[in-house]
């Protein structure tokens, strides 16, 4: 069974203890730093994780500003940022350079942080079945313009008896790929038209 990793990113150490506390289970691995740049070096030797629970006042980087370097090399890292201090300008920053995902106001209630980490869980495993349902998506909207181009007899025909309904295969592609860049920048493609 793999398990579930989180990575807890707060320089006081005993916030990160309690943390670990509530959210420790067999199925999971959890990490922490007590810097955002600790943060940063636990993930190139790691790699990606599922989840960051990171508190923005840190030492150095912020937490936002931690998360949106997250965000750019793992993007389907789900990210978390903990507050002391609820002010709009904080979240609306980190939702906008980080994306994050929640944030939760300190003192955490435990129940709040146990739901989220299962729910953040899920959402990882979405955002992972989705990117290969997109590379599917992406492969056979590839493999029917190879098609078509090959045998375009082939689908003049079909298009004539009305079995594509339609379809318009540039849309097609087109949807996917601005699909892609919305929602996978990083994974780009270079499109035929």
């Amino acid at each position: 069974m793999n398990k579930h990793t989180i990575l807890i990113v707060d320089d006081e150490p005993n916030v990160v203890s309690s943390l670990k506390r509530v959210l420790i289970s067999q199925d999971r691995e959890i990490l922490s730093a007590y810097s955002a740049e600790e943060a940063w070096r636990l993930l190139q030797e790691k790699g990606e994780v599922e989840v960051i629970i990171c508190d923005n006042k840190l030492p150095g980087l912020s937490g936002v500003e931690f998360l949106s370097k997250v965000k750019t090399v793992y993007p389907q890292t789900v990210r978390v940022l903990i507050t002391g201090y609820p002010d709009l300008t904080t979240v609306t920053e980190a939702i906008a350079k980080a994306d994050i995902w929640r944030y939760l106001l300190k003192p955490i209630e435990i129940e709040e942080l146990k739901t989220l980490v299962t729910q953040a869980f899920d959402y990882y495993r979405i955002l992972k079945e989705n990117q290969i349902l997109l590379e599917i998506v992406y492969q056979q909207a590839e493999w029917l313009k190879v098609l078509k181009e090959k045998y375009p007899d082939v689908f003049r025909e079909v298009e004539e008896e009305k079995i594509i309904n339609n379809i318009e295969w540039e849309k097609i592609s087109d949807t996917v790929r601005k699909f892609i860049e919305k929602y996978y920048p990083h994974k780009k493609r270079e499109w035929k038209s």
